[in-house]
């Protein structure tokens, strides 16, 4: 062993433009029906119950709203990161098939952006932070998650 390491995608990649561009076209169809469903993000975040639909006036209404609102933000999160791993695979997928410096500079950097979310999600989760999800649509807002949000 030469103490190398294959980072794969080389020299046995053998791949046909027309599959990978019905597959970017299925990953382009998925987001789509995503945005679409009630799954989506946007629409998880639409879902609320107020606080006195548990009742009034005792603790064990006031702890089940508030484990209702941990579980509605981790889903809000987990449905926002699925869509933008499936907006990055779409992305990876043009990569491979145009090659890194032919496509535009928006994709790169968006396919960039959704990695070091990704990647601050998962570390933030690892040290316990409680604000371990950020929102990366276009208003920039920061979206607060539990300590103990685990996504694997």
């Amino acid at each position: 062993m030469t103490g190398e390491r294959d980072f794969g995608g080389g020299k046995g990649l053998d791949y046909r433009a027309e599959t990978l561009t019905a597959f970017k076209g299925r990953i382009d169809e998925l987001l789509a029906e995503l945005g679409k469903s009630p799954a989506s993000h946007k629409q998880i975040g639409e879902q609320t119950v107020t606080p006195d639909a548990y009742g009034t006036g005792f603790s064990a209404a006031e702890d089940l709203s508030a484990l209702y609102d941990k579980v509605h933000t981790r889903l809000e999160t987990l449905s926002r990161l699925f869509g933008e791993q499936l907006e990055a695979l779409g992305i990876a997928t043009e990569i491979v098939d145009k090659g890194y410096g032919n496509v535009e500079a928006d994709q790169r950097q968006r396919f960039q952006a959704i990695q070091t979310q990704v990647d601050e999600h998962w570390a933030a989760s690892r040290r316990g932070d409680s604000e371990s999800g950020r929102d990366s649509s276009s208003e920039g807002t920061k979206k607060g998650l539990d300590a103990d949000t685990d996504f694997e």
